[in-house]
């Protein structure tokens, strides 16, 4: 009951996101501004406070980095084996997809909601490191699949304009260094991080487009079977016997991680990179919608 009581508010949030939408209450245009108001602003303050808060050697877990980082390149190339049995167009937008996690948007209200401060700043520690490694994975991919001419982006470029990477990078800083902040700076962070949980997920939902489930559907199918299948439990067999952690919390946060569904930004750079963008954006609307049961379940198993 307890792990119904902690996530199911999670995902009421985003339906009534997706119902504001389509009473038009929320706008094409106020779907855009929430996204960016949580995206460049209330998230790094979600992350900058929820890791400043707490001391560096009890939030940075070195081998949920090494296991996460081994169970997505794992998936990855798995689903990029299952790809060359696709047409060209849609094999940027299935690896992608299969591998790419909506951990900011939907891990950590979760992570927050479960474990509190600790978790979130845990997750957050996580996110930062897994975004960079996979946003670098991501980008040299579809760059060396992509057949039309234009300019390429450079994976470093991304990596530095990401204001969740750096947020991360400067909050470890401080939270290292024991770096001294005047008190009305930090409760002003705190404050504006404690609307970001609400305000992530009726972006979620408010994004949700349920009519462009429309075609590829065996596609589909196959994609949410690794994104929310068998990419965690990879990351289960790798932290239970290649990269054992034994504590029960820091074992469930790091498997969180990659329970969530698609990242939303995997949109973007499917459609930059002009591979099947309306396949990916199915898929961020499936994995979503299919993730109110696989969370459930996953961490009911890992916590119980």
């Amino acid at each position: 009951m307890a792990i119904i009581n902690s996530i199911l508010p999670v995902f009421l949030i985003i339906g009534i996101g997706y119902f504001l939408k389509r009473k038009s209450v929320i706008s094409e245009n106020t779907d855009m501004f929430l996204n960016n108001l949580a995206y460049y602003f209330v998230l790094p303050c979600m992350i900058f406070a929820s890791i400043y808060k707490l001391p560096f050697r009890d939030i940075f877990y070195i081998e949920s980095i090494i296991g996460i980082y081994i169970a997505t390149f794992s998936v990855f190339l798995f689903s990029l084996a299952l790809s060359f049995f696709l047409k060209h167009k849609k094999r940027g937008a299935f690896v992608t997809s299969s591998f790419r996690s909506n951990v900011a948007y939907i891990g950590f209200p979760i992570a927050l909601s479960l474990f509190g401060q600790e978790g979130l700043a845990k997750i957050s520690v996580i996110t930062g490191f897994m975004g960079a490694f996979i946003v670098t994975v991501s980008v040299i991919y579809l760059s060396l699949i992509d057949r039309k001419e234009g300019k390429k982006e450079n994976p470093v470029m991304i990596l530095v304009k990401d204001p969740l990477i750096l947020t991360c990078i400067a909050a470890l800083v401080f939270s290292y260094y024991k770096i001294w902040m005047p008190e009305f700076i930090f409760n002003t962070i705190d404050m504006v991080s404690y609307m970001g949980a609400p305000l992530m997920l009726l972006a979620v939902g408010s994004g949700l487009k349920i009519e462009s489930i429309k075609k590829d559907r065996v596609l589909l199918g196959v994609i949410s079977f690794i994104k929310l299948l068998i990419l965690p439990l990879v990351a289960v067999l790798i932290f239970k016997y290649v990269v054992i952690i034994g504590d029960k919390v820091n074992f469930a946060i790091a498997v969180l991680t990659v329970t969530c569904p698609t990242a939303l930004s995997s949109y973007i750079l499917v459609k930059k990179y002009h591979s099947d963008h309306e396949l990916c954006a199915s898929s961020i609307t499936i994995t979503t919608i299919l993730s109110m049961f696989t969370i459930f379940g996953w961490v009911f198993f890992m916590i119980s």
